[in-house]
């Protein structure tokens, strides 16, 4: 759903958001309502948020299990070629999301899982595979020091 500033602005102050940032000048979020309501009749919910917001919805708190993954490009030149192959408007900002992307990198360690989406299938499965081990409580295959390794690359 799509709002102006102002609108958005009113919904922060009434704490409407489980979540929100200002990426780039513009607000995104996430309202309350229809995700409790989905929670609470057991239905999984998958956000696509930056680390600033899952940041926020884990400072809440909620009585539901929560799996975090961070998805990570396999390398720079690919994330800035992605990047560049959006639509006309998001090429103007490609360059301005590559120097974030170095600060940003670094909140790989408040997350549970970090997943390098080389492969759009593969990392699916990988990302299916480990909450459905997290849920069932079954062995995880997952290489937190090929993940360190990763990141002090994509750092440099």
């Amino acid at each position: 759903y799509f709002t102006n500033s102002k609108k958005f602005e009113a919904l922060i102050k009434n704490e409407e958001f489980l979540e929100y940032a200002k990426v780039f000048n513009h607000f995104y979020g996430t309202t309350r309502t229809p995700v409790i309501e989905k929670l609470a009749k057991g239905q999984n919910v998958i956000f696509d948020i930056d680390w600033q917001g899952a940041d926020q919805i884990k400072n809440k708190k909620l009585d539901y299990k929560l799996i975090t993954f961070f998805v990570l490009p396999p390398s720079k030149e690919i994330l800035f070629e992605r990047l560049s192959n959006r639509d006309m408007k998001d090429k103007l900002i490609a360059d301005e999301r590559m120097k974030e992307f170095s600060r940003d990198v670094l909140h790989w360690i408040n997350y549970d899982y970090v997943v390098v989406n080389d492969n759009l299938e593969q990392c699916y499965l990988k990302i299916s595979s480990l909450i459905d081990a997290e849920i069932n409580n079954g062995s995880k295959d997952y290489d937190k020091e090929f993940i360190r390794k990763h990141v002090e690359k994509l750092s440099l």
